[in-house]
């Protein structure tokens, strides 16, 4: 039973560290993290931010 508890844990896991891949690998949500917490960035517009080739 440990097992079964272990493996479908290690499932979800997986499952959760994809989602926020995809979610972090968004141009748009990547921009506004970069935006939001990177000081140089705060005066950037996203569009720049969302154009630049880094997050290509």
């Amino acid at each position: 039973m440990d097992k079964v508890l272990e493996i479908t844990s290690n499932d979800h896991i997986i499952m959760i560290n994809k989602l926020c891949k995809r979610i972090l690998g968004h141009p748009e949500i990547l921009g506004r993290i970069i935006k939001g917490f990177i000081k140089e960035a705060e005066d950037v517009f996203l569009e720049e931010i969302i154009d630049d080739d880094i997050l290509k």
